[in-house]
């Protein structure tokens, strides 16, 4: 069976390893314009683990958006084509009976050959033809996508997944700025962490807790830390009560040496959380980080490539970087980077 999967823009090199141990097979990765698209083929009865995918899709049809567009319609979708992965939408959706509500998503990375509304409208027009007992609405149980992942190429999906893939349990209280979730998922498996390591993780700006929140999900022992006690009132109302947080400056962390087996965070920058003279900020931190971190130990970061960044900690740390994300939040480009502590 024939599926895709979406996450942030930057990140489908680690969802697609993520996954490739899990499935049959793995193609290359693909962007719909506002994601990256990961094509895999696994069976109808496999339930897909993923903490780096937004969405899970079945596949339907796929075609070529040259000639009309009836045409391309006709090679996306089919009943015969939808009958085929009912197992895996009742697997995923349940049995939504002979009347489903269902919606149309459409999305095309450009509009010379027909609109994107125009696609949509054709679609459901052509499922309604053939399932006429079938209900338009929105919001729907049955989500069908339409998305142009190549130039000239488009899928057609089954929605396999809600909202509580892309935000999890979600969270209480909100703060501007506050990070996905697979985007913290990410950074701790760029940081190469496993359950049942002696020494906590360590995020020194957590604001909402998102970081946290993953890396409790998957078993770690976690502390988290932010200057902003109003961070930290956010970051206690979305995470479980006996979890570590403290009030404190990440230049000066109240931790003793070697204290965390690894760092972990997003730190402040852009117009919502300026830091004074950036380039100062910044080498101070990573010098913390550096010595509250154990010895071997990562230190992943959120932050974009700057001249502060180049001079206060790339210059003397490149030998360092063991990887480099570059992704698009919002639009806005940022980088992951994964430095690597010296061995004592």
């Amino acid at each position: 069976m024939r599926y895709f999967a979406l996450t942030v823009p930057g990140l489908g090199i680690l969802l697609r390893d993520e996954i490739a141990g899990q499935v049959e097979a793995v193609g290359d990765i693909e962007q719909d314009g506002r994601s990256d698209v990961v094509p895999f083929v696994a069976s109808p009865s496999l339930r897909i683990e993923t903490r780096l995918a937004e969405d899970l899709f079945v596949e339907i049809g796929s075609g070529s958006a040259a000639g009309p567009l009836t045409r391309l319609v006709g090679r996306l979708w089919s009943s015969r084509s939808y009958d085929a992965a009912l197992p895996v939408i009742a697997l995923w959706l349940g049995r939504l009976g002979p009347r489903p509500g269902f919606h149309v998503v459409a999305r095309v990375r450009a509009e010379r050959a027909f609109l994107r509304t125009e696609l949509r409208d054709e679609l459901a027009r052509a499922v309604l033809r053939e399932r006429p007992r079938w209900r338009l609405v929105d919001p729907a149980p049955l989500e069908l996508w339409a998305l142009q992942t190549r130039p000239g190429r488009l899928r057609l999906g089954v929605r396999l997944t809600d909202e509580q893939m892309r935000q999890r349990s979600g969270r209480e209280a909100e703060r501007p700025g506050a990070l996905r979730p697979v985007v913290a998922a990410a950074m701790l498996r760029l940081a190469g962490l496993s359950a049942g390591m002696s020494r906590p993780l360590l995020d020194p700006c957590c604001g909402s807790g998102t970081i946290v929140r993953e890396a409790l999900d998957v078993g770690l022992n976690v502390v988290a830390a932010d200057l902003d006690p109003r961070a930290i009132e956010t970051a206690r109302a979305n995470l479980p009560q006996a979890t570590r947080l403290v009030v404190a400056d990440a230049r000066a962390l109240p931790f003793r040496s070697g204290f965390a087996g690894a760092v972990v965070s997003n730190l402040p920058f852009g117009r919502r959380f300026p830091v004074e003279q950036p380039a100062v900020w910044l080498r101070r931190v990573f010098s913390e980080f550096e010595r509250v971190a154990a010895a071997g130990g990562a230190i992943v970061v959120l932050t974009p490539r700057s001249s502060a960044f180049a001079a206060a900690v790339l210059r003397t740390r490149a030998h360092s970087v063991r990887a480099r994300h570059p992704i698009k939040l919002l639009g806005l480009p940022t980088t992951i980077w994964a430095f690597r502590t010296p061995r004592s």
